[in-house]
């Protein structure tokens, strides 16, 4: 029982991971658990386009909103939302049954039921078969795919002509196509008319609730009319493929079914040589290297096994209608030539492999779950390249060939564009975050959506990017992109209309918003920004700076929409006068500097203006003091807070003004100690990167009374040192994500502390993935009689009361510490080791690290590193030995093995103690 509670709890704090992504941890989350609120309460509907389908689902329902009183009709909606208001769209019950195969759905959350029944209807079978990822956003193309499954309607779907009149079709998913045509041409899914009268989808867009409303509503209240509008186009049904359906799904969303083989018959490949095995209704494994498999159609799995190694093996006129599971090869790689394949998965732990599709080979969809190379030659129709979350950080992934549709969720990666590679779109999703970009000399992307904070460099052409977050960096492209405006966007906003500079080197930021239908958009960082008269007046990223008197005209272009704002720079006289110089804006704080010292300045010499992503925006609880004017700080996340400072009308103390803005982004979390209890007043020391441990810090923050901390950054990955000189707790880091639309608040770390001098204690820390490691540490018994075995099953062991060793934390939260304590030497021969507890992927891209801590010594650990293998499911770390005087020596192994190190030993379990919480038994 207590294993099951265990594996239950085991999850880690991941974001946006990814999604990260990251909007996924997003407040809406919970806008289906509780229906609260009916449709006269609701607050914020009233300029909904869909308030009255809003209203009517809610009365029927089968839609709620906040408790707060609100619906929220733009926030993005998640898989299990979706799933919920489908399942009671279709009038169908809860069936949990259906959802017990997906790890990341436990039978107590609130959407499991409506997960299962999803699945059930066949509507869906998840991301992949043992995730569902229900807190991942939904795409305008995916809800498009869902409702038109619900229908029934997928087979009229492929079965008709594509939509002539969608004018960004092309920029549709393969496996979305049809059914985003279909719902056009009967008229239940609508687009956005351009500046040019054509119509477009925006297919990679969010779907937000209020799109989900309407489609609900129609699909509830109006259904006849489009049974009509179908039966009217008179389709005739399409004989069958011989391609397998498509399992697809954007960025690995995995809407489409999955069929299923038989379990029971599994034919195994494990000697080199050709093989031609007819139709396999089962499963098929190959563990050898310089394996030919031809002429083969399998009705189930193929998986190409670790034990390949860097060995070949080729595919030639093979089906596959399940997953290709490619798991070993070597960097000369996996051949695939005139073969069908449905989704293939590669997940070679050190990423030293590469697959070539060759000779007309169509495969649906590809996922990348680690680093290698995908490489196609005069290949057939290739479905979209995912780049999975699971990658580890700082993995390389090259593609090379011809690719239509690349879409990006891993995080901190290298991407590689060979020399003539082209790419048709190319998605960089919000949790994709600090992922860098080498497009070679001869390679091409048509259209780019970047949706994270990302950087490109390198020869190779970006022919249209549409940005959607700040702070991406295009600057290393020898060949800058044109940027291409979002289509959903129906006007520009802008503010202020004209202004005055008093002084050389003043500025003042014009704020560019675009309206939308589902939320504006600040585009003062994405639009082209021009002066009429640079002598007069510059301007970077609509911040204009005063360079001498005159007058000038500001441009921005945007698309098809452009702006002019006169300005006027006239220098206050005399010169002399102070001048203010800057200001550096943080949330509820603004520091102010100027050229000379200025007596007896309040607030009242100030004139302080503030926008929020275009909006006018009063900041309340104004006060200065000493160089510094605060305020209350602003609660709204995700958005941009732009500040201007000023002088007073009547220039009583200086001349000037200066702008300044801050992306209300960054994250927090809890540090406990390892009996979970807060660690109050603990500095946090923050440096930009994954594992960036030395460097310039920015940012420092301190936790409360209740151990919370909470750290306004820009969206990125950062490293956070806790603990070390002058404090209790050895020196550990922490790593936070800080997202651009979602405040994550789970970045939660375990301080520990440093060990007395008489004890030795063993700190284990690790990756993102896999999921879990698990401590282990064997040792001698004190009576002498067999040996003690800490693990998360017997945490501590004790003799006659005293404790000797003990797994003082064993992590379930995040990637460790994970920390193992000797209290008292006993003579003997101890063996410490790591399991890999969910072998959800191969340890050795875990990146994990032992550090042994003697006495108070913790500057100086002796520290392992996890050698290279396959996916070994133990790490021998190390031996060490006590003699009778409690002298230590290490004996490091530093080997990976399948073989349970705790086998045939002979354990004595009668003075442990398992220290369960009575509620987790």
């Amino acid at each position: 029982m207590y294993l099951f509670r265990k594996q239950a709890r085991k999850r880690i704090s991941m974001l946006l991971a990814l999604a990260m992504v990251l909007s996924i941890f997003s407040t809406n989350y919970f806008a289906f658990a509780a229906e609260t609120t009916t449709a006269t309460t609701l607050s914020d509907i009233d300029q909904s386009y869909a308030k009255a389908e809003i209203a009517a689902l809610v009365e029927k329902g089968i839609l709620a909103g906040f408790t707060d009183g609100t619906f929220k009709p733009g926030d993005s909606l998640t898989r299990a939302q979706l799933a919920k208001v489908l399942v009671l769209s279709l009038n169908k019950e809860e069936d949990l049954s259906g959802a017990a195969s997906f790890k990341d759905v436990a039978s107590s959350d609130w959407f499991a039921g409506y997960v299962g029944a999803l699945v059930k209807s066949g509507i869906t079978q998840g991301t992949s078969a043992s995730s569902f990822s229900p807190n991942q956003t939904v795409t305008r193309e995916e809800l498009a795919v869902f409702f038109i499954r619900a229908f029934g309607w997928e087979e009229q779907a492929k079965a008709t002509a594509l939509e002539t009149n969608l004018s960004d079709l092309n920029k549709v998913s393969v496996w979305a196509k049809p059914h985003v045509s279909f719902a056009y041409k009967i008229g239940f899914i609508k687009g956005s008319t351009n500046n040019d009268g054509s119509i477009s989808f925006n297919p990679s867009g969010k779907a937000d609730r209020q799109a989900l409303a309407r489609l609900a509503y129609e699909f509830v209240v109006n259904r006849a009319t489009y049974v009509d509008k179908v039966s009217a186009l008179n389709i005739k049904q399409p004989e069958d493929d011989k391609k397998p359906t498509s399992p697809g799904g954007n960025n690995g969303s995995g809407t489409g079914p999955t069929p299923t083989p038989n379990p029971e018959t599994t034919t195994t490949i494990s000697e080199p040589g050709t093989r031609s095995l007819g139709t396999v209704n089962g499963n098929v494994v190959i563990s050898a290297a310089d394996v030919t498999l031809k002429d083969t159609t399998i009705n189930g799995n193929l998986t190409l096994t670790s034990a390949i190694g860097l060995g070949d093996v080729t595919l030639d006129n093979v089906t596959v209608t399940g997953t290709t599971n490619v798991q070993g090869g070597g960097p000369n790689s996996i051949h695939v030539s005139n073969s069908i394949l449905a989704t293939v998965v590669v997940n070679k732990s050190d990423g030293s492999i590469r697959l070539v599709l060759e000779n007309g080979t169509d495969v649906q969809q590809v996922e990348l779950r680690s680093g290698g190379i995908i490489q196609t030659n005069n290949a057939g129709e290739i479905g979209p390249i995912g780049l999975a979350s699971t990658i580890p950080q700082n993995a390389t992934v090259t593609l090379n060939g011809s690719f239509d549709t690349v879409n990006v969720n891993a995080q901190q990666i290298n991407i590689s564009l060979a020399d003539g590679t082209s790419v048709g779109d190319l998605n960089v999703f919000a949790g994709a975050v600090n992922n860098a970009f080498q497009l070679y000399a001869g390679s091409s992307v048509t259209h780019l959506i970047v949706n994270a904070i990302t950087s490109f460099a390198g020869a190779g052409i970006i022919s249209s990017a549409q940005v959607n977050v700040d702070d991406v960096d295009f600057s290393g492209l020898t060949t800058p992109p044109v940027m291409a405006a979002d289509p959903s966007v129906t006007e520009v906003v802008y503010s202020p209309k004209s202004f005055t500079l008093s002084a050389v080197g003043a500025t003042r930021q014009i704020v560019l918003t675009g309206v939308r239908e589902q939320g504006n958009i600040d585009l003062t960082q994405i639009a082209a920004w021009s002066s009429s008269t640079p002598s007069v007046a510059e301007v970077v990223y609509g911040v204009v700076k005063a360079v001498g008197d005159g007058t000038t005209t500001i441009s921005a272009n945007y698309g098809s929409y452009n702006i002019e704002v006169p300005v006027t720079v006239s220098v206050y006289q005399p010169v002399t006068h102070p001048t203010i110089t800057g200001i550096v804006v943080t949330n509820g704080q603004i520091d102010v500097q100027f050229d000379q010292t200025v007596e007896e300045l309040s607030l009242e010499h100030f004139k302080v203006t503030a926008s929020l992503n275009g909006v006018e925006t009063q900041l309340r609880g104004l006060n200065y003091s000493n160089g510094q004017i605060s305020f209350q700080p602003i609660s709204t996340y995700g958005k941009t807070l732009y500040v201007t400072v000023q002088h007073d009308e009547n220039f009583t103390k200086f001349a000037g003004s200066q702008s300044g803005s801050i992306k209300l982004t960054g994250f927090g979390g809890k540090i406990t100690n390892v009996l979970n209890q807060a660690v109050s007043n603990l500095t946090i020391k923050f440096r930009k990167g994954l594992n960036a441990t030395t460097g310039d810090v920015v940012a420092t923050v301190t936790t409360d009374a209740y151990g919370k901390y909470f750290v306004n950054l820009p969206a990125g990955i950062y490293t956070g040192e806790i603990g070390g000189e002058g404090t209790d707790y050895i020196k550990s880091y922490l790593i936070g994500v800080a997202a651009s639309n979602v405040s994550n608040t789970n970045e939660n770390f375990t301080a520990i502390k440093i060990p007395l001098a008489s004890e030795t204690r063993i700190v284990l820390t690790w990756g993102k993935a896999p999921r879990d490691l698990d401590s282990h540490l064997i040792g001698p018994a004190v009576d002498g009689e067999g040996q003690f075995h800490t693990w998360y099953w017997y945490k501590k062991y004790t003799v006659n009361g005293e404790l000797i060793v003990d797994l003082d934390w064993d992590d379930v939260d995040s990637y460790g510490p994970e920390t193992t304590t000797l209290r008292k030497n006993v003579p003997g021969t101890y063996l410490f080791y790591v399991h890999n507890y969910s072998n959800e992927s191969p340890m050795t891209a875990s990146g994990a690290k032992v550090q042994v801590i003697q006495g108070t010594d913790w500057e100086n650990p002796i520290e392992f590193t996890i050698p290279t293998g396959a996916d070994e499911r133990y790490w021998l770390v190390f031996e060490f030995t006590i003699d009778e005087n409690g002298v230590i020596t290490f004996n490091p192994i530093n080997k990976l093995t399948n073989d349970n190190p705790a086998s045939g030993r002979y354990v004595n379990e009668t003075s442990f103690e398992d220290d369960l919480e009575e509620e987790e038994l």
